[in-house]
């Protein structure tokens, strides 16, 4: 294997197919990317066995064409170091890999590629094309309110629901929830899929902003996701996943309206006094007023009066302030929608004169 290209094409590549690779290094050979040359251009896969991403990049000049493995980090590490708008070139000779520019060389220590696991899907799946923005947005409004190592494992990923011509995705740890939704050209499909929690982190960093087409092929273990230049497979978690509408508090809802960012600094400031292992606020609501009041075990505490847009009765409830300000960090209107059910009652987050996106989260004794 012999080629030439430059720092810019490849950096990326090799990043993101390093996010993936398994760095505990049970397999040693999980830990590296499979470089190969197809049709041209650089194919980069790795995998930890559950997903998998290859990422293709284009290349100035190919000698020979090849497959080796070489370490992830090392490679993406070295590669992100050089020069920009240098040439690099790399060749395989004698089980070792040689990467050099201008006045650089270095050799890696490579594994056969024969041994490189790759994910085989043998399945029937269905196509469906969505735009790369409306995928990434769904998953980023709703990651953050996954578990990570919860026993109910179906909780520690995102379902991601298609519904004739509505996309959803919703992730729940047991204390708050977030729900997302967009349109699609999904047709009369009704599916429901959970995706892993690396699976939905990683593709939402390499997922676009923009209009271009993402085809989605989903089959009943596995989830492909594909792009002009990436290939993405994840294996789903098998389970079902609990009936999220049952969350949603229902009655008659007490409507706030508030500056997201009067908010957001007013509980930064209450998290500087709150108690550091349960993180808890309590919410004083009266006419036209909220009172924000922070305390911790050392007899601390934190009071902030705020004016808000509230005409219900007067009520006292307690939140985590982390969950808050994660919903706050995702919302991107300048006003917030509260509503509240009561004392015990969860509240409903949103941003306001929008249904799309819906948070939900559990109120805390304090």
């Amino acid at each position: 294997m012999k080629f030439i290209t430059e720092k810019a094409q490849i950096v990326d590549s090799l990043q993101n197919a390093a996010a993936v690779a398994e760095r505990r290094q049970t397999i040693p050979i999980l830990a590296n990317l499979r470089l190969k040359i197809v049709d041209g251009k650089l194919e980069v896969t790795a995998t930890d066995l559950e997903i998998q991403i290859k990422t293709y990049s284009e290349l100035k000049n190919i000698q020979e064409e090849g497959e080796t493995t070489v370490s992830a980090r090392k490679m993406s590490e070295l590669c992100r170091s050089l020069p920009e708008g240098e040439n690099v070139s790399f060749s395989l000779a004698n089980g070792k890999l040689t990467v050099s520019s201008n006045n650089f060389h270095a050799d890696f220590a490579t594994i056969s590629a024969d041994d490189f696991p790759e994910i085989e899907i043998n399945e029937e799946q269905t196509p469906v094309t969505i735009q790369s923005g409306v995928l990434k947005r769904i998953l980023s409004k709703t990651s953050f309110s996954m578990a990570s190592q919860d026993v109910r494992y179906y909780l520690n990923g995102m379902l991601l629901e298609l519904e004739g011509n509505k996309i959803n995705g919703v992730a729940t740890d047991g204390h708050r929830l977030a729900y997302s939704s967009a349109k699609s050209n999904a047709g009369d499909l009704d599916v429901r899929n959970i995706l892993p929690r690396k699976a939905v982190l990683e593709l939402s960093k390499l997922l676009s902003t923009g209009e271009d087409p993402v085809e989605l092929m989903i089959g009943p273990s596995y989830v492909d996701v594909k792009t002009q230049n990436l290939s993405f497979s994840s294996k789903l978690i098998d389970g079902k996943y609990p009936d999220y509408d049952k969350v949603f508090p229902t009655g008659e809802p007490l409507p706030l309206e508030i500056s997201k960012e009067l908010l957001q600094s007013a509980l930064s400031r209450a998290s500087v006094l709150s108690n550091e292992k349960y993180r808890g606020v309590r919410f004083q609501l009266s006419e036209g007023e909220l009172k924000l009041t922070a305390n911790n075990p050392e007899q601390e505490s934190a009071e902030e009066v705020l004016k808000v847009d509230y005409k219900g009765m007067e009520l006292e409830v307690g939140f985590n302030i982390g969950y808050l300000l994660d919903v706050l960090n995702s919302i991107e209107s300048e006003i917030v929608h509260f509503e509240f059910y009561g004392e015990d009652s969860s509240c409903i987050i949103k941003e306001s004169n929008s249904e799309d996106d819906v948070y939900v989260i559990m109120p805390m004794r304090l």
